[in-house]
């Protein structure tokens, strides 16, 4: 096909990923322009034809987005018109960097395009890719094959993210003309030379065309074929998925009604044991109130010398538990309290005064409550303690972390004094009942044997 030569000077171009065009006019770049024109002209005019996008609007986003077919997306990809990956593209991808208008300017971000085998294939994806959005259906519906009202509804509908991309197409679209070929239709084989040839009619190139035509119609009935293989396929499967589904949920009903059975049996002889245990605690009860040596045993009947003077505490990964607010660690078997100074890096004399302790000779039982600072004045959480075997004034203010000083005072207790055994020990506030019965036997000598420091005369 011949093209008229063109007055009107064309576009420079700026080459990246995805070709632009800017308004500085290069005289050889008319060429260019006729020569992708000519190459891809009746290729738009069957789109047209096929879809109803104007030939002047595709081939102007043609030239506008492939740079004359010389950006790297086109000459990498066959990609012609810029259109990325988006959900659902099964063919071939190529990455590239590609400049995008923003509230902020321009940005020049790596995306995944979609890659063709030919351009025509390209074009075809194209008419397809706005045909098949329904965010272009007014164009075909409204547009009436207007090129301005494409140009502007293309870029209101975010085809593109420049701005000004509307007129950059209507430009490219007036300076080359390209309306005129809005009313051709390659259906009776119209040409811009078709006039001057007095109207003779290539019969080659009509047997061509009959012949592409054919090609496109035989491929859209094995595509239709495909498509209804896939259907009956994919009714199969959802009828087997559905069958499937009901056998499953019969199944897990089965095992529910199963699962409240046993669930409600269980809950009938729980309620049975329950009563069992509920009366023979009654009756231990019973028999403890009525035994003499009921004072030595707990309610369930443990013996109260099982009671741990220092329960355990958990510990971080250097060993340390906080009691009271105060921090502290346990003595572990053979340590002793220097070993403890050592590894805390605190003075021996210091731990021996934070523990209100005389000296290392007193034995101290394993897992005993060692206080790396000194001990609070009050206890948290709180307010009393029930004194029971093996327990001293030293042992309660260790596993409690209160200073010696303030029990035995709160208490109207000397140094050395030890209450007996089920009495109450108050911790926060002077007792108002006085000081607790007292100890008659004589103790031996040691913190944990029977009281704490030596008592003063």
């Amino acid at each position: 096909m011949t093209l008229k030569t063109f007055l009107i000077p064309a576009l420079a171009m700026t080459v990246s990923c995805v070709g632009t065009l800017r308004a500085t006019p290069l005289a050889e770049d008319s060429d260019v322009a006729n020569a992708y024109i000519e190459t891809y002209l009746n290729v738009a005019i069957d789109e047209m034809d096929r879809v109803g996008i104007p030939t002047s609007i595709t081939l102007a986003q043609g030239m506008l987005e492939s740079a004359f077919g010389t950006s790297e997306l086109a000459t990498g990809a066959n990609n012609h018109f810029g259109i990325k990956c988006h959900k659902g593209w099964t063919g071939e991808t190529y990455f590239c960097k590609s400049k995008e208008h923003t509230e902020t300017g321009i940005a020049r971000n790596s995306h995944c395009f979609r890659k063709y085998s030919t351009v025509e294939d390209s074009y075809v994806d194209h008419s397809n890719f706005l045909a098949s959005r329904s965010h272009y259906a007014f164009l075909f519906e409204r547009a009436n094959g207007d090129y301005k009202k494409w140009a502007e509804g293309l870029l209101s509908a975010g085809y593109a993210t420049d701005p000004s991309y509307a007129d950059k197409l209507i430009q490219v679209i007036e300076k080359y003309s390209l309306q005129e070929y809005d009313t051709y239709t390659n259906n009776v084989l119209v040409s811009k030379d078709f006039a001057a040839q007095g109207g003779a009619v290539n019969i080659n190139n009509l047997k061509a065309r009959v012949d592409r035509l054919e090609s496109i119609l035989q491929e859209a009935e094995i595509h239709q074929k495909e498509l209804l293989e896939r259907q009956a396929e994919f009714r199969d499967q959802i009828v087997a998925m559905q069958q499937k589904q009901y056998t499953t949920r019969e199944n897990f009903n089965e095992k529910v009604r199963v699962l409240d059975q046993n669930i409600a049996r269980q809950s009938e002889i729980i309620g049975q044991m329950q009563s069992s245990l509920e009366h023979v605690e009654n009756i231990q009860q019973g028999i403890l109130k009525s035994d003499p040596l009921a004072k030595f045993f707990n309610p369930d009947g443990t013996p109260k010398l099982e009671v741990a003077l220092f329960p355990e505490k958990q510990k971080n990964s250097s060993g340390i538990f906080y009691q009271s607010g105060r921090k502290a660690t346990t003595l572990e078997e053979g340590e002793s309290l220097i070993d403890i100074a050592e590894r805390y890096n605190t003075a021996y004399k210091d731990l021996l005064k934070y523990n209100d302790l005389e000296d290392d000779e007193q034995v101290l039982p394993k897992g005993c409550y060692i206080y790396l600072e000194a001990k609070a004045s009050y206890v948290k959480n709180e307010t009393e303690h029930q004194v029971v075997i093996g327990e001293t004034m030293h042992s309660i203010s260790q596993r409690y972390g209160i200073k010696l000083s303030k029990l035995y005072q709160r208490n109207y207790m000397r140094t050395g004094d030890e209450p007996e055994v089920g009495e109450f020990v108050m911790f926060n506030e002077n007792s108002d009942e006085g000081q607790p019965k007292l100890r008659a036997t004589a103790t031996p000598k040691g913190n944990f044997g029977g009281g704490g420091v030596k008592r003063k005369k």
